[in-house]
């Protein structure tokens, strides 16, 4: 019986103090603030904006830099092919226009003799595109002024 007595009185009746508890004896800013439910959403809403902007930053860069990929490997596979005269440098130009059709966007293309000196000839092959025809999604404006290029010279064969 007397075993039964200690266990009665050393259990704490609930919200007395106990760590984490929601009672009169809550201390610091729990007293003034004591139901968290929600904070995460809050929380969450905070962040969202800046993950959102950081995302489509990355997506940004990405297709920014899958575009001048594909630009230059189109500069040299026009300059390979005037280079090893497959293609006439005249009809060049249209050549790589072809090769960008898909992109749906308005490129600038250039094809040049450059004279490289000891009696050699360089084909150079030069494709732009303004910055703002280039970016998927401006939000910040970053993309107004400005061309991406790609430029490739190869030496003509003889």
């Amino acid at each position: 019986m007397s075993e039964k007595i200690i266990r009665e009185s050393t259990a704490r009746p609930s919200g007395c103090g106990d760590a984490g508890s929601r009672g009169p004896r809550a201390k610091g800013w729990r007293a003034l603030w004591p139901d968290r439910d929600g904070a995460a959403a809050v929380e969450f809403a905070f962040i969202l904006p800046i993950l959102l902007l950081l995302f489509s930053g990355i997506v940004q860069f990405g297709s920014i830099m899958f575009l001048e990929n594909h630009m230059t490997n189109v500069a040299r596979e026009t300059s390979r092919r005037v280079a090893v005269g497959e293609l006439a440098q005249a009809d060049a130009a249209s050549a790589a226009q072809q090769a960008l059709v898909n992109w749906g966007v308005n490129y600038e293309v250039s094809v040049a003799t450059v004279d490289a000196g000891g009696g050699n000839q360089d084909i150079a092959v030069a494709i732009s595109l303004p910055m703002r025809e280039a970016a998927l999604i401006d939000l910040l404006g970053v993309f107004q002024s400005g061309n991406l290029t790609a430029v490739v010279t190869m030496r003509q064969e003889s």
